[in-house]
């Protein structure tokens, strides 16, 4: 986990860890696993583990298992990240156990809340965010003029 990802990982544990039985991180899914013409066993799994997803976090509760991708800003690639860990533990058979898709973050944005309600992935977004400045301001002079230039309402233009 990220610096960024584990701050937020630690107030999720301090709030919600208590409901789950279990964790595990860092969780290699999916991969490619060579022919056994291509080597021994443990060769080919050490290849497949190397080409696989890792996955922030697996969490065990009553009758789920959480498939969790920490990251920061809640945006669609935590969602989407998420969602394909989920379905690779499906292919893999990793639980017998019902998977759940979770997004752990920050703060999320309300288009990304009603995306992630339509893809069945939970968000959690704990609270305090980070102390960190996400703004960045990557408008130039040019992008500022052409700006200008289309409101009609500015200084010098016609409405």
């Amino acid at each position: 986990m990220a610096k960024l990802d584990a701050a937020i990982w630690e107030r999720f544990l301090d709030q919600y860890g208590a409901n789950f039985t279990s964790a595990a991180y860092d969780v290699a899914l999916g991969g490619f696993l060579p022919d056994e013409s291509e080597g021994t066993l443990e060769q080919r799994t050490g290849w497949q583990y190397t080409t696989a997803l890792k996955v922030d976090a697996v969490l065990l509760r009553e009758g789920e298992c959480w498939i969790v991708e920490v990251k920061p800003g809640g945006g669609t690639a935590g969602v989407g990240a998420a969602l394909c860990y989920a379905l690779l533990a499906e292919r893999d058979g990793f639980s017998p156990l019902p998977v759940v898709p979770v997004l752990v973050t920050d703060r999320a944005n309300p288009d990304v809340l009603f995306c992630a309600e339509r893809l069945a992935v939970t968000v959690i977004a704990v609270d305090e965010p980070l102390n960190v400045d996400t703004d960045v301001d990557d408008e130039t002079d040019e992008d500022r003029e052409l700006m200008d230039a289309l409101d009609p309402t500015d200084e010098g233009g016609e409405a």
